[in-house]
Parts: C-alpha cells; structure tokens; sequence
C-alpha cells in the first residue's frame, strides 16, 4: 500500500498533478457546492464580516479582526493550485459567510452538509465548524447572534475534543439549540479531513468522518439523544409535590421486641473497664487540691483594687492528688455494640416518588431533524490556531452527490497528501537511528569509493582501539589483580601509549605557550631598561644615540641581552 502512495505522490512530483475544477454538472441542480475557484476572495460571494460580538472572556464587545485568504496548503499538499478558505490569524475571532446558490429544504427529503478541513498548524484550541444559516440574511453583519438551523464541525480545547452537531429549531415561538450528547472525536491531524452530516427523511442521522461512520442514530426514537431531548417527554415531575412528614419508607427496622443479652454489661456495654489490679498510691494525698496559690508571688507596685496570687500546680501532687480511681484497661470480654436484629417493616409505605403532570413543553413532533430553509452558510470561529483552511463544501439533499464528491476530491487529494508526508516524514524526537554498517558491508557496496573504505576503515580501526582500551580500564578499576595478571601486556602497551601520548601533548602546548609568552616577557624586560638608560641620560646627543641603538636592538631578530645592550651603551658614550 505504501509503495502504491509512494508511486502517487512520485507521479504527482514529475507531471505536476494540477487541480480541476469539479463538473458540477454532475451534482443535483439545487445544489451548493463550494471549491474556491476564484482569482481573489474579494471577487468571491463570500464576506467578511464587520459585525461586533461580546466576549465574555473579557466582558467587552469585540469586532471580528481575523484575516482570511484564499491560499494553497503550505502543509503536505495534494493538488497544485488548489486553493482553499484559510483562517490566517491566532487567537482572534473570525466571521465569514456566503449566500447559497439554492435555498435548501429538507422537508421530506434528506439533507447533507460535507466539507474538508485541513488543520495546517494542529488545533490546541478552536472551532473548526460550519453554521447552515436562515434564508434571506445580511452577510456583512454575520456574527455569534445570526440565527442558524445546524451548527457542525469539530471543535477541541484541551482535553475536550468533539465533532459539533446542534440543531437550531423554534420551540413555541422561540428559538432553542439541542446538541448531540455523545459526539464523536475530531481529527487533529496535518492532512485534510472530511466532514459529513446527513440527516435523513426518515429522521435518522449520521456523522461520517473521511466516509467512514463515526456516529449515528434515529432523532426520535432516542429522548436522551440531545440536550434537551428533541422530542420533550409527555409527563415530567412536579417539582411542588414534597414527601409527607408520615411517609415511612423503610423497608426494614431493628425488632422493637428484642430483649438486650443477659451478659449486656460485661460483653457489650463497656470497651474498657476499671483495672482490678491497680491501688491507690501511698502518697496520693485526696485532700489536698491541686492548684494553689503562688507563695511567691508578689503584689505589682501600684496596683489598684483586690490582688490575688497566681495558682501553680501545688507541690504535693508531684504523685496525685484529689479523688483517686482506677485506672482503665481494655474489658477482656468485650466483644463489641449489640444491635437489635432487623425485621420486616409492618408500616412500609414503599418508595416515595413525586408525582407526574403533564408536561406544558410538550409538542408532538414527527420530524424533528426538519429545519428552516437554508439560504447559506458561514464560519463563526476563535482559534488560537492559524492555517485552518476549508475546501469543498457542499449543501444539498444529495447522498449520491456527497459520496461522488468525496471519491473525486477528497479521497485523491489525501492519497497525494499521505504520500508527500511519507516521502517528507518528519524526524520522530528521539527515534531510535538504525545500527551503522560494519565494514564488511562497505567493502561489498560498489557506490562506496575506495578513498572512502580506507577513511572508515582508519576510523573503525581507531575506534576498536578506544572500546578496547576503555574495557581495559574497566577490568582494571573492578579487579586490579585479575586485570594485570591476565592482560600483562596489553596494560604494559596501553600505559606507554597514554605516557607517550600525554607527554607528546604537554610538551607541544609548553612550547607554544613558552613562544607565545616567554618572548613576550624578555620583550618587556629589554624595553624596560632601554627606558630606564634613556631616561637617567642628560645629554640631548647622548640620548638620540641611545634611541637609535635600541631601535637597531628591537629590530634585531636575536633580542639581545640587557647586559650586552647596557655594554654597547657605554662604548658609545666613551
């Protein structure tokens, strides 16, 4: 299968698989179907909305500022030149609608709304869904209070991840949404996705993601289905029947006829009981209290009405004092409370339930996946995303239709897709790297020059050389003994190696460190005294001929000693 994609996308690479626009002759007259074959958005019947909404996240009205395109995928192409709506800004709201080239209505007649999405920078957070919009609406003003018939689409945030199916309908002359409970799961891949939802005549649904059902259901049969259900139920409970004070609803009760056990006290009543065995201490004093005045104590200079000296823990009690008693120790023939055994309940009244009245919500309604006319379509989105782009919509009563589509542009578009991100795989972190060729195998390659055997077989030379050395050290450091009883010579050779190899490195870097140093110092020592001699000098002549022989000196490529430059001065003075 691999190598089918893999020739696709190899056929697709040399003869530039070009986009052709879909014959729409081939779909239902009163169909939309929406490819994005324009030269600009501008040209296009879409708008972008200039519509305001209020953001509850920052308690403020808000205008609709994200930027859409009409761009090519930057992500894994399919087609070239095949252009699609694209979401263009992060974190920003997005408004853009379109007026249908026929009103749908799936009154008696199924309804399908297909479209792709392709999620070219992920989704952490945002919508990705289609809102089917009333006939006859202002476009340019198309925002968050637009009134809608279907909302679908995927939608994720964190941890949360759902395909959007919310039905728009006029209950008792207001409008009410009623969402699918148990939605499926989006895809948050890289390559294009399509979305189907039909909604059939005979009031059952499906939820097809690239063909395939994800989810689906009958909008009747099911009450718990939606929230709220679609089809309200007849009875509903009556929140202002409360449950008599007198209802006993206990089915069973401890027998008001039992007679508590003749060892009660001894078995049942007390845990622990007086230690039989204790005796009152010979200093334990009953009658002195335990607290007394602090004889110490004495009254604050200037204080003003009755004093009385603060109570300390009278001395006496250092062993007890006060009423003695015995003290507690665990009862050893405890065995635990005793409770009456249970019988029948004779005043059960059984389980109290509220009563049920009819329900006012209540209508009977045998279609309840019929919508108003639909006259567009539009997306309402924030996403913290950019580069979402949209491609191939289509709105209208066909199965046939949808399918046809989806084989014609979806399914070729995502094989091409699927190859180009298979020839283009992106690097796994941490991928496991496969095991490099021995040298065997190189020198059998005949793509592999003879100059480059010999690199790599010096490099594995050395290499075997380094794992061997580092083996030896290891046996040396667990067992010295062993190491050098058994590998004798093979320590010898290493220990001359790295002797010869150390000193080798030291004494080059000595050497460079001596001419790049050394030379400098005697420098500065000769130039020291050169300006010592000059300066000590009172003579004008005297002093030229000295600056002439010390440039003769720092020109010289042997620097001269001090004493030799201090001897040349000195001859020449004389």
């Amino acid at each position: 299968m691999l190598s089918i994609l893999a020739l696709t996308y190899l056929i697709a690479t040399v003869y530039s698989v070009q986009f052709t626009a879909f014959d729409h002759s081939l779909l239902s007259p009163d169909s939309t179907f929406e490819q994005f074959v324009y030269s600009r958005l501008e040209s296009s019947p879409w708008h972008v909305s200039n519509a305001k909404k209020y953001d509850e996240g920052r308690d403020e009205v808000v205008a609709y500022k994200g930027k859409w395109e009409l761009a090519e995928p930057i992500v894994y192409p399919g087609f070239e030149h095949d252009l699609g709506l694209v979401l263009k800004s992060k974190a920003a709201h997005h408004a853009i609608a379109r007026k249908l080239d026929h009103v749908i209505s799936n009154d008696g007649r199924d309804l399908v709304v297909q479209y792709e999405v392709k999620l070219q920078a992920g989704l952490k957070c945002g919508g990705a869904y289609i809102k089917l919009l009333d006939d006859a609406r202002d476009y340019l003003r198309f925002g968050s209070e637009t009134s809608y018939s279907i909302m679908f689409g995927p939608d994720k945030c964190g941890s949360e991840n759902k395909v959007h199916f919310i039905l728009r309908k006029a209950v008792n002359g207001n409008d009410q949404e009623f969402a699918l409970r148990q939605t499926p799961m989006s895809r948050t891949g890289d390559l294009t996705t399509l979305y189907t939802l039909i909604i059939h005549a005979n009031q059952k649904f499906e939820i097809r993601i690239n063909g395939e059902v994800a989810k689906a259901g009958s909008l009747i049969d099911n009450a718990n289905l939606f929230n709220p259900p679609l089809i309200p139920p007849k009875e509903i409970v009556d929140e202002n029947d409360k449950k008599p004070e007198d209802w006993d609803d206990r089915l069973f009760i401890p027998d008001p006829n039992a007679v508590k056990p003749e060892d009660y006290d001894a078995k049942h009543a007390h845990p622990k009981i007086p230690d039989p065995k204790a005796t009152k201490p010979e200093e334990w004093d009953e009658d002195a209290p335990y607290y007394i005045e602090d004889p110490t104590a004495v009254k604050p200079s200037g204080w003003e009405g009755e004093w009385k000296p603060p109570l300390i823990v009278n001395p006496k009690c250092e062993t007890g004092c006060g009423k003695w008693t015995h003290p507690l120790v665990p009862n050893p023939n405890y065995v635990g409370p005793w409770f009456p055994e249970d019988i029948v309940n004779p005043d059960y009244m059984g389980v109290w339930n509220p009563r049920t009245i009819p329900n006012p919500e209540y209508h009977d309604e045998q279609t309840p996946g019929k919508v108003r006319p639909i006259g567009g379509i539009g997306f309402e989105l924030w996403s913290m995303d950019n580069n979402i782009l949209f491609d191939n919509i289509y709105v209208g009563n066909s199965i046939a239709d949808a399918e046809l589509i989806g084989n014609k542009t979806f399914k070729v578009k995502h094989e091409l897709e699927f190859a180009n991100k298979q020839e283009n795989k992106p690097k796994i972190k941490n991928e496991p790297l496969p095991p490099p060729r021995n040298f065997d195998e190189l020198l059998r390659d005949p793509e592999v020059s003879t100059i480059y055997q010999f690199i790599i077989f010096i490099k594995l030379f050395w290499l075997k050389q380094y794992l061997e050395l580092r083996d030896t050290y290891d046996e040396l450091l667990l067992d010295p003994v062993y190491a050098i009883k058994n590998n004798t010579l093979k320590i010898i050779l290493y220990t001359l190696v790295v002797l010869v190899g150390t000193t080798i490195v030291l004494g080059t870097l000595s050497t460079i460190a001596f001419l790049f140093i050394g030379g400098e110092e005697e420098e500065q020592e000769v130039e020291q005294h050169r300006v010592k001699v000059y300066d000590v000098s009172d003579d004008e002549e005297e002093r030229d001929r000295i600056e002439i022989i010390s440039e003769e000196i720092n020109d010289n490529v042997s620097v001269p000693s001090v004493q030799a430059v201090d001897s040349d001065i000195r001859k020449r003075k004389v």
